[in-house]
């Protein structure tokens, strides 16, 4: 294909996959903005773009996340590197940054459990600059990709290896955490991208509740008095989630939905004086 040109791209990847897949991928495999797949059909493509954007095609048709396969990912107003180490940042996340940020001051300090790619954490410190923002997660290469991309983003976030609040050693205005909270025999495991995103980071042990039970458990010791716990969690959780929250002595615990109208992240404050 050295004599490819960028309407030829076009039609082989739209030949092959839905139109948001293929555009995603034509962008990134030719270095174009996406005006430019209509306006210069004719443009021609070297034999390596090419070459790449049919590896891609492939990739995608065998079900691999497009987020995967270019290796980023938008989330809230950042581009973001991705990878298979961690899961892939989606839509119904962002319900926990507008939550937690309408509980965060703009000197809080603010802990994000699990960062995986820092996506919450990086999104909370693009929003509130002169806050201390920590971003812990158990896998190291997790913890890597959250300092890249606070090193490309120009964003102060200190990121570091913990399995849950486990050495953190100060205490937070603002805890939260999309943690792994799909049951272990969850059918949805089996289909689209799940099948492809770190079990690590998806199951919760047989009901799902295992980490989130933790979290509550485990947050009063390490929030500040008055402070906030804000989880993210399966569509049909809430309930056991606020029943999690008020066990261990929360306030104020309420439920929010995301996009779609689900019941997404689940709040609480601290109770009491002293943990």
């Amino acid at each position: 294909m050295a004599d490819a040109n960028v309407g030829a791209c076009a039609a082989i990847a739209r030949r092959h996959l839905p139109v948001d897949d293929a555009e995603l991928l034509l962008c990134d495999a030719l270095a174009l903005p996406r005006s430019q797949l209509y306006a210069f059909p004719e443009r021609a493509v070297s034999a390596s773009a090419a070459a790449r954007l049919n590896d891609w095609v492939r990739r995608r048709r065998r079900g691999e996340p497009v987020a995967y396969i270019t290796g980023r990912r938008g989330f809230w107003s950042l581009d973001l590197e991705v990878s298979a180490d961690a899961l892939i940042p989606r839509a119904d996340t962002e319900t926990l940054v507008e939550v937690a940020l309408g509980l965060t001051s703009a000197k809080a300090k603010v802990l994000d459990v699990g960062t995986g790619c820092g996506a919450v954490a990086l999104a909370l410190a693009s929003e509130r600059p002169a806050a201390r923002v920590v971003a812990t997660d158990v896998d190291p290469r997790c913890v890597s990709l959250c300092r890249r991309n606070a090193d490309r983003l120009g964003l102060a976030v200190d990121a570091f290896v913990a399995d849950g609040f486990d050495g953190i050693g100060e205490r937070f205005d603002v805890v939260v955490s999309n943690p792994p909270y799909v049951a272990a025999e969850d059918a949805h495991l089996r289909h689209g991208d799940l099948r492809f995103e770190p079990r690590l980071a998806l199951v919760g042990g047989d009901d799902g509740l295992r980490f989130l039970a933790r979290l509550a458990r485990q947050a009063p010791a390490n929030l500040a008095p008055q402070g906030w716990l804000c989880l993210e969690h399966g569509r049909d959780q809430a309930a056991e989630v606020r029943q999690l929250l008020s066990a261990n002595g929360f306030r104020d615990v309420r439920t929010f939905p995301d996009i779609e109208r689900r019941e997404r992240v689940t709040i609480g404050r601290r109770g009491g004086a002293s943990a």
